[in-house]
Order: C-alpha cells, then structure tokens, then sequence
C-alpha cells in the first residue's frame, strides 16, 4: 500500500502498473492481486486509507462530549497531521480530483462525509444553539469553510510556496503547523458571536430598567 501510493502520486494511475509497485515493495505481482483483484481496486483502497487516515487523527483529538470549539480544532489538527507528514498525499489527491473528478475517492469521500464531516457540522450547530457561535451562518458552510482552508494550502503547494515566498517547492513543514494553528483560529474567530460592547451592553440595561 505504501509502493502503491508513492507510484500513483508520482506517476498517475494510468502510468503506473502492478508490475512497478510489486518491483517498489520486492512483493509479487500474484500476492497484489489476492488482495486487490485489479489495480482499479489496490487504487480505490490506497485513497480510502488516506481519507480514512484524516478521519482517525480527527477522531483521537476529539474525546466524546467535547465542546464545538475542539471538534473545529480537532478536524484542523488532523488534517495538518496527515497532510504536513505526507508531502506527496495532496499530488495524489490532485491527481485524483483532475483526472477522475473524485470518482475512485468517491466511497470514501461519501463515508467521511456521512462520519467526521456530519460531527464537524452538529458541532458548529450545538454551538449556535448554546450561544457561543453566530446564529446567522450555515453549519454546514461554516463546516466545508474550515476543513477548506488546509485543503487550499497544501492542494495548490506551489501557488502558496509563492505567496509565503517559499518558490515552488511550496510551504515548508514548519508552514503548514503554523498554518494549521491558523486556520482553527481563524474559523473560531469567524464563528464565535461577536461580544457586546460594554456601552451597548449598559445601554440596554438601562432600557430594560426603565
């Protein structure tokens, strides 16, 4: 599985045959196809392990019970450690959404969707409901708004390398963490409900006195 994914990110699908990653993993060619019966199949699993990975980090972060605010950072710091210890993960990933549109990822894509992704959205209306989170967002917005911030940064590598003034290598490890911290405060930031200015506050006081 790991010959697999480093030869698809680097070569593509169609480039790539059983043959190479039986030669990258010194395994044979009839031992792949016992457990992948076409290279369609051993493609379709390595993109469910990486997606499936994303949604095991998010769920060691986040104990049950915890409050929205750690289920946003939870989502963020998975991503982050997938993504930042995988360099080659989002070329493969992009690979799949320009040539197949998702359609080998689509399982998988559904799964997180139905899993990790429906969590990060109750999480944004549990906290609407209490009060800590603005109530005039859409959750589920808010929810594709904060798993799309890493996404972006890691998906279009070289475009950040050159915005950070990195060149086209794209951002460095050390980038992304920072990144990673950044954008669970930036989507807390945008969700919370903004405080009421202590004038406004006595104001209405005021008016509910007299």
């Amino acid at each position: 599985m790991d010959a697999a994914e480093q030869l698809f990110a680097r070569r593509g699908f169609a480039a790539t045959t059983i043959k190479m990653i039986a030669a990258e993993s010194g395994q044979n060619s009839a031992l792949i196809y016992y457990y992948h019966d076409s290279k369609a199949a051993l493609y379709r699993h390595v993109l469910e392990r990486v997606i499936g990975t994303i949604a095991d980090g998010a769920r060691r972060r986040i104990a049950p019970g915890s409050d929205p605010e750690r289920v946003v950072r939870g989502v963020v710091e998975s991503q982050v450690a997938v993504l930042a210890g995988n360099p080659h993960l989002p070329v493969l990933l992009a690979r799949e959404l320009i040539d197949w549109k998702a359609a080998h990822a689509e399982p998988a894509i559904r799964h997180l969707s139905a899993t990790l992704f429906q969590e990060l959205t109750k999480a944004i209306a549990d906290g609407q409901a209490t009060g800590e989170f603005r109530p005039d967002i859409d959750p589920t917005f808010a929810a594709i708004s904060t798993i799309a911030q890493v996404g972006y940064l890691v998906l279009a590598s070289p475009i950040a390398g050159i915005l950070l003034g990195r060149g086209l290598d794209g951002p460095t490890d050390g980038d992304i963490q920072a990144f990673g911290q950044h954008a669970a405060d930036f989507a807390l930031a945008a969700l919370r409900r903004p405080a009421v200015p202590a004038t406004r506050a006595s104001n209405r006081l005021e008016e509910t006195t007299t």
